[in-house]
């Protein structure tokens, strides 16, 4: 099941959901009693709606059929498989349920950001029109979040709606993009680092130079788009992610080119590196923690490694749609679950990194074997060694993009 939901996080893919459940019977009795045949259908078809806990109800925007008024309504959408549900609560209470119970706020939580460029392509004219979206959350990741806040597509919080956002960790506090938070606060994070087949290394890698390891070529991978990829080139090369220039960016690109052509890295992956790690046909790549953490129990031969050089940080951002017309609700979600015993129910769930400050302490009531678990909680020695890439003029973005694909072919 851990597989079948990373599957779906990073490709945001309904078609390699439903090819891992026709692979995964065990996983598939599980999704369908968690989710529901309804889940199933909805993974298939047009929408992705999905109901998380008993209090919670799921629709697409706009079209939830009650009458209650505004101001006792909240549209969130979100990733699928993002948040926890009734079923994962030892109590049989999801954390929306707890939010309903304690505001009064019916929660409509949809699960229809597929993948950051189709919900942009889906409400792009809406929002460039002035026109809502139909919600009043919205999580998306970096650089879609830069793109949206770039173009003003994002209502300002306030803050003194959100006194919980003071305990937001100090490495996710200020992105280039939002550097005093004022239009975003993180959902969850993740990391971009090394991940390897201990098998054929024999032992722990971690430098990013061992991309370049001839004892490696043709057994190396790295990942489609440039935060990941160019980033990790980047701070191999000594450059900081954060700040690098645009020329910095191409440079790293043009070496990326050169590996590729020279045979020293085997393909370019999506989510699917994971499989060819597991398999043996790659001995390091770039690779994502969550997925790591989530396919270690059934292949304890791969292993995650924070590079010496440092590591990219990612995060998925909640953010108010312009015009959304429940923004003071959308507040009440934002500082529920940045209160640490919440945001350590969430995290139980998820296995990303925690951005709330307390978590990790409130996680001991929860499993104290989580209490530990770097991949989740990691140390700010850690947090001190990730970038988050830095945001892009547009056509800086276009520039990179561009370049990216050539010297890939992705």
């Amino acid at each position: 099941m851990a597989e079948i939901r990373k599957t779906y996080r990073r490709t945001g893919s309904r078609d390699a959901v439903l090819a891992r459940l026709a692979k995964d019977p065990i996983g598939r009795r599980e999704f369908i009693k968690r989710f529901g045949v309804a889940g199933m259908f909805a993974l298939a078809g047009p929408a992705v709606l999905a109901a998380c806990g008993d209090g919670a109800t799921s629709t697409t925007a706009g079209l939830s059929g009650t009458t209650l008024s505004p101001s006792m309504e909240l549209f969130v959408d979100n990733w699928i498989l993002y948040i926890d549900t009734t079923e994962d609560s030892p109590d049989g209470t999801s954390t929306i349920d707890e939010f309903e119970a304690e505001t009064g706020i019916s929660v409509t939580y949809t699960e229809g950001v597929n993948s950051n460029e189709e919900w942009f392509g889906k409400y792009q004219a809406q929002l460039a029109a002035g026109q809502p979206t139909g919600f009043d959350i919205v999580v998306l990741t970096d650089y879609m979040a830069a793109r949206m806040l770039r173009l003003g597509f994002a209502e300002k919080i306030d803050k003194a709606n959100v006194p919980n956002m003071a305990n937001l960790v100090d490495a996710l506090a200020s992105p280039s993009f939002d550097p005093t938070r004022d239009f975003t606060l993180p959902w969850q994070s993740g990391f971009t680092g090394l991940a390897y087949d201990v098998d054929q290394t024999g032992g722990a890698v971690t430098s990013l130079e061992a991309i370049r390891d001839p004892k490696y070529a043709g057994k190396i991978g790295v990942l489609t788009g440039y935060p990941d990829t160019i980033g990790l080139l980047l701070l191999a090369e000594g450059k900081d992610p954060s700040t690098a220039s645009l020329d910095e960016m191409l440079a790293a690109t043009d070496d990326l080119a050169k590996l590729i052509s020279d045979g020293q890295i085997r393909q370019v992956y999506g989510n699917e590196y994971i499989d060819a790690l597991i398999n043996g046909d790659l001995a390091v790549c770039f690779g994502w923690s969550g997925d790591i953490f989530a396919n270690q129990e059934d292949s304890p031969q791969i292993q995650f490694s924070f590079p010496d050089e440092g590591t990219m940080i990612w995060t998925d951002n909640m953010m108010i749609p312009k015009g959304a017309a429940n923004k003071a609700n959308a507040e009440k979600f934002m500082d529920f679950y940045y209160r640490p015993e919440v945001a350590a129910e969430l995290a139980y769930w998820v296995w990303y990194v925690s951005p709330v400050e307390g978590a990790q302490t409130a996680m001991e009531d929860i499993d104290p074997e989580f209490v530990d678990q770097p991949l989740i909680f990691p140390d700010e020695a850690t947090l001190a060694k990730s970038y988050i890439f830095r945001s892009l003029s547009e056509e800086e973005e276009t520039q990179l993009n561009e370049a990216v694909a050539t010297a890939t072919g992705v």
